[in-house]
Formats: structure tokens, sequence, C-alpha cells
């Protein structure tokens, strides 16, 4: 194995964590997300009176977006450990986690798109604020699938010394429930199902970012303990 290269991919999921919210929140103040139910004129008064910010705290953002591809790929390759030659739920775990990938991207870009041209009409700006947002908040199933895959690979370790422990199989399964509720958003405007709501924006905000803490945590773990067995194991 290579324990170097495996925990730099591993330690992606900090600066991934760090340099989003930062992105997100103090650059771009997007903290909490633009309500739903402002008119275009408010929204397109926030970007022309915001610019720079959000052109930066874009930038930063779908810059970070890149350390999560790095972080796939060491997940994998500790739940290939577990599978071993039919890995099928690794293969599904990293082709859904890349998809995800690309939507936090193409959210990132919609904002961009509308800083780039403040100076257009209102409805546009408005659309392309909406297309970011439905784009990082309702394509769920990619993230709810990863989670999944992830749980039930930790559950079904039969080695005699399981890769991770079985409370990280069920935290897995739990986080992956709590991104569903962001396909309600395309019925609400405001509310606890609206983008900016409690089960839309602050749960999984909130759950998504300690995941990344929670599994670097495990699979720096992981990977130490790998690293220590001999290589005939």
């Amino acid at each position: 194995m290579n324990k170097t290269s495996q925990l730099i991919c591993a330690w992606c999921a900090i600066p991934f964590a760090i340099f989003f919210t930062i992105g997100i929140w103090p650059l771009a103040g997007f903290m909490p997300p633009l309500s739903p139910d402002l008119s275009a004129l408010e929204i397109a008064t926030i970007y022309r009176e915001n610019t720079l910010p959000i052109r930066t705290g874009a930038l930063i953002m779908m810059s970070t977006s890149g350390f999560m591809c790095a972080f796939l790929a060491v997940i994998a390759v500790q739940m290939r450990r577990i599978e071993g030659r039919f890995d099928v739920l690794t293969i599904a775990q990293i082709s859904s986690g890349t998809v995800g990938v690309v939507a936090f991207i193409v959210a990132t870009v919609a904002w961009t798109a509308a800083a780039f041209r403040p100076e257009r009409s209102p409805e546009l700006i408005q659309l392309l604020n909406d297309i970011g947002w439905i784009y990082f908040l309702m394509t769920f199933s990619t993230f709810v699938v990863q989670d999944f895959v992830v749980g039930f690979a930790i559950l079904g370790d039969k080695n005699a010394e399981p890769i991770f422990p079985r409370w990280l199989g069920y935290y897995n399964l739990w986080v992956g429930v709590t991104f569903i509720p962001g396909g309600l958003l395309t019925f609400f405007k405001t509310g606890p199902f609206a983008w900016d709501g409690l089960f839309v924006w602050w749960v999984p905000f909130i759950v998504f970012f300690s995941w990344y803490v929670v599994m670097f945590v495990m699979l720096r773990r992981a990977i130490i303990a790998q690293s220590e067995q001999p290589l005939t194991s």
C-alpha cells in the first residue's frame, strides 16, 4: 500500500471543508442562502452590490470542490479492502460521489455567471441564481446513494478485524437520509422545505461537512492500521 498517498487524499477533506465554507459564507455571503422568495430585482441588487465577493467566493468553492475527488478515491480504496474482487459498492460510491462533485461545480458556475454581468436584466440574474441553488441542493440522490453504499459496505464487512466500526455504517445511512428532503425544494419558496429552510439547507449543510470530518478521522485510522499490517495480509 502507499500510506503517504492515501493519507494525503484523506487530508483533502479538511481544506475542502474549510475553504468551501469560507467561499460560501464570509465571501459570497450565501449563509444563509438567498431566499427563493426574493424578487428578481432584490436578487439582482444583491449580485450588483456584492459582485466581487460573490465572484471570489464562487471561485474558491469551485476550486476546492476538486479536493472531493481525492477524498472519494481513498474511500474507494478502503471500501475495496472490505469487498474484495467483486467491488460493486465501491464502484457505486466513486461514481455517485463524482457526479456529486459535478453538481457542486455546476452550482458555482451558475453563481459566477450571475455575477459575471451584473448589468444584465434582473430576471436573468434571478434565473442563474435559481439554477445554482437548485443544482446545489436538489441533486440529493447521488449523495444518498454514496452514503448508503458506504454504510452497506461497512455493515457487510466480514473481515476478522473490520476495516471500520459498525457505528460508522449506521452513521452513513443516517447521513444519506438527511439529504432526501432536498428534493422537496421544488415545491416551496418559504418554510422548512425551501432551499434556505431547516430540512433542505441547515440540517444537510451541517451534516454534510460533519461527515467529511468524521470520515477523515476514520479513514486516517484505517490507513494507519493497514500500514502496520504484514505485507502478506
